[in-house]
């Protein structure tokens, strides 16, 4: 046996003590967009709706409440979403309506006032206002679709005591800009759900706003975060939503998203 056959046996006895020791993600890392991908199979429904609570308070500690009934059809890119505020009086009848506008990467989205008796569109640069006065803004209101994105995994992280993949997002901007020039995402491994997301205006090294969803429970045999809190980093303000009656994949009437459901008084 020669020198070099002797060495190639050597390093296979090595290869056969340590590979089955070795973590088997150190062998393959899990690619970013594949464990989107995953997430959004997991998850995906039909339909979902709930009714919600949403809390917010500013910077001096003011809380100002509303209740809201909200509708969605389809997921991510092909939703249809209809919000309904229910209380209090002054807000009442207010509706908001989005919908995927065919050759866009941004869905058309509408605002209804029962005192001004008519829809207002939302256009491309509003996007970046308060809807309805939150710590929420009209982009922020768009489902997060990943193919609009290019991802990469940065790393592992534990979140509430989670171990969370890490994924950054960056706008491809095909159809229309961002408001934001990325996105940090915290993925719960066990279940692929968002636990975090942390949100980078463009020319920021730092977040601007965070999403925390928590109180993560099984629904129907979907897992849903009951509570959401969006805090504004810089203003020092956040706005909670918490959901309750949540079911999915109920029959919605095709009638629900349409602009004269939207504008009709006492529409959900």
């Amino acid at each position: 046996m020669t020198l070099k056959n002797i060495k190639q046996l050597l390093w296979l006895a090595v290869a056969v003590v340590i590979i089955p020791f070795y973590p088997a993600a150190a062998l393959a890392a899990p690619d970013a967009r594949a464990l989107l991908r995953d997430s959004e199979s997991r998850h995906r429904t039909k339909t979902q709706q709930y009714s919600g609570d949403l809390t917010v308070v500013n910077k001096e500690g003011k809380v100002r409440k509303k209740g809201w009934n909200s509708y969605r059809q389809g997921y991510a890119g092909d939703s249809k979403n209809l919000i309904r505020f229910t209380d209090p009086p002054e807000v009442k009848g207010v509706g908001f309506l989005s919908l995927p506008r065919a050759g866009s990467d941004n869905p058309d989205q509408w605002l209804y006032l029962p005192s001004m008796k008519r829809e207002r569109r939302i256009a491309p640069q509003d996007r970046d206002a308060s809807f309805v006065g939150t710590d929420f803004n009209y982009e922020d209101m768009e489902e997060f679709d990943h193919e609009k994105y290019k991802v990469s995994l940065e790393g592992e992280e534990t979140v509430e005591g989670h171990p969370c993949y890490v994924i950054k997002a960056i706008p491809l901007e095909k159809g229309s800009k961002s408001i934001y020039q990325k996105l940090t995402l915290y993925l719960r491994k066990d279940i692929l759900y968002l636990v975090r997301e942390d949100l980078y205006r463009k020319g920021e090294s730092q977040p601007a706003k965070r999403l925390i969803l928590s109180d993560i429970k099984n629904v129907e045999g979907h897992w849903i975060a009951a509570r959401m809190e969006m805090t504004d980093l810089k203003k020092g303000s956040r706005t909670t939503v918490t959901l309750k009656q949540i079911s999915f994949n109920r029959p919605q009437p095709a009638s629900r998203f349409t602009l004269q459901n939207l504008t009709r008084e006492g529409g959900d």
